[in-house]
């Protein structure tokens, strides 16, 4: 059985060492770790760090595991056969003792599938150095997929790519990790690979660039405070995008921009009550449900823009009855739609609003919806904007998939996240807040809507978020943030690990916790 177990581990690589005889080889539901051993000469000859992979071959179930060093040990011949030295006297041959490692156990090949650890392993094991693609099928990484990193193991960089499928997209991703950990690389990676089309909310500017590049869209809610001069305006998104180029042509409201590295689209947005009334209460933290329900009541019958809604559309809150506190926030709650500046807005030399794009076309490609100069009015107008658009491209997906049983693959991407789904919000808005979740990704996800969320501040996170995310990606974060997520036994090797050092938890693999680097954003 020992001869047949080594031959099952050379086909997967490379015989190093056994399974411990001298230390009863425990594991079950609570330990995962087992003891093994490597010669001196081996040891010399390979690099075993903490973090490194290795196989068992087991002799008396004849099936295969994957391993991860969790911890080694070297002691002088003098401690194995417990002699006192009496004076420390250097014997360089007291050091040709085995190594012996710590085994974690991760993963079993029982008949062919990967499975949970569970049979016995057996003294005299034999422990192998796997090979890459033993280590990929023992992992459960899928073939297809964007290729995010590479899987590590302690500071080495192995050949198995790390990649995340359309299916664990559509289930909704994490990203937690402090400023400078490589949340933004890691989501601009995403955008240009992603054969999915996508759509990233930005607020800080960090994708606009990369859309420039990849000749994708920009839509750029535009306050009415800028809407002077086209031309003018174009230029200043240029410069304050550290972008060179020029208009080349206007196409229904559709800016082609010549850069440097070729062409991109940019839309001028501005929301119009009179398309929006209907959801706009939904997408705003202005109102109460009954001011909701009377303002999109009314808003049906008297259609108006948001500078005349009060002068135009106010008296039949009489005719209706409404109460007066209910008036009182419906009245509020329009001037601060108004105040938002997002909302019927026109260029000074043009008599007709700002529209939004035509969201068909551009859901075929790579976007980001440039949220700079909302944020300048507020972050509930940076929001509301996104969620606006957000809204519109879930109607697309819906009605798709309600007429033709169509899912959708997209991609929605949420860099800043607690700023979208905060966790402080009044019973009102938190309860509009969670169907607005609930929406794009419970319902969406059946549509084929998968978000990624990328946060370092997951405290302040609405915990709805955190039960839907089904995989999560830990970079470099403080205690409090990780222990949020459940995570916090890694916080100690994530304290100062370098950026991009990620370690995921999803259900995606075959593993409970895998160890990556993500690849440069180029």
């Amino acid at each position: 059985m020992i001869e047949q177990a080594r031959e099952r581990a050379s086909k997967n690589g490379e015989v190093v060492g056994l399974a411990s005889r001298v230390i009863p080889l425990t594991h079950g539901d609570e330990e995962k770790e087992i003891r093994a051993e490597i010669p001196f000469e081996t040891y010399l000859k390979k690099r075993f760090l903490v973090g490194s992979y290795l196989g068992i071959s087991l002799p008396v179930s004849g099936t295969l595991i994957l391993s991860r060093i969790t911890a080694v040990e070297r002691s002088d011949i003098l401690a194995l056969s417990k002699v006192p030295a009496l004076t420390p006297v250097e014997d360089p041959s007291g050091m040709t003792t085995s190594l012996a490692v710590n085994l974690e156990l991760l993963s079993e090949e029982v008949d062919g599938e990967v499975v949970p650890p569970s049979s016995p392993v057996d003294p005299q094991s034999p422990i192998f150095i796997p090979s890459t693609d033993f280590v990929k099928r023992m992992l459960g990484i899928p073939d297809q997929g964007v290729e995010i990193g590479k899987v590590m193991e302690g500071y080495k960089e192995m050949d198995v790519p790390v990649k995340l499928t359309h299916d664990i997209t559509r289930h909704h991703v994490l990203v937690v990790g402090t400023t400078g950990a490589g949340k933004t690389n890691l989501l601009r990676v995403l955008l240009k690979r992603s054969q999915t089309p996508a759509v990233v909310f930005d607020i800080q500017g960090d994708y606009v660039k990369t859309a420039a590049r990849i000749g994708g869209n920009v839509v750029l809610p535009l306050p009415r405070e800028y809407a002077t001069k086209v031309t003018d305006f174009v230029n200043l998104f240029l410069k304050r995008s550290n972008l060179k180029g020029s208009i080349k042509d206007v196409q229904d409201g559709k800016f082609i921009i010549e850069g440097e590295e070729g062409e991109f689209f940019l839309y001028l947005t501005g929301f119009q009550l009179r398309k929006t009334y209907n959801f706009l209460p939904e997408v705003s933290p202005f109102f109460t449900l009954q001011g909701a329900m009377f303002f999109k009541s009314i808003s049906e019958e008297c259609l108006s823009t948001v500078d005349k809604w009060e002068e135009e559309c106010s008296e039949l809150m009489d005719e209706m009855r409404i109460h007066k506190t209910t008036q009182d926030n419906i009245i509020r709650s329009v001037n601060l739609l108004k105040n938002t500046g997002v909302i019927d807005v026109k260029f000074k030399d043009s008599k007709s609003l700002l529209d939004e794009p035509k969201y068909e076309e551009i859901m075929n490609g790579k976007t980001v919806v440039d949220l700079r100069w909302a944020l300048e009015r507020g972050v509930s107008t940076a929001t509301m904007s996104a969620f606006i658009i957000a809204q519109r491209i879930f109607e697309i997906v819906d009605k798709r998939y309600k007429s033709e049983g169509e899912e959708t693959p997209y991609l929605m991407i949420f860099d800043e996240a607690h700023e979208y789904f905060p966790q402080s919000r009044k019973d009102d808005e938190k309860e509009g807040l969670e169907r607005l979740i609930n929406r794009i990704m419970r319902l969406g996800r059946v549509r084929g809507i998968g978000t990624i969320l990328a946060t370092h501040r997951p405290t302040d996170l609405n915990d709805l978020i955190l039960t839907l995310a089904n995989t999560k990606v830990v970079m470099r974060a403080d205690e409090d943030a990780l222990k949020k997520i459940g995570m916090e036994e890694f916080s100690s090797m994530l304290q100062a690990s370098p950026a991009g050092y990620s370690i995921m938890r999803t259900f995606s693999l075959k593993v409970h916790d895998l160890i990556f680097r993500t690849v440069k954003d180029s």
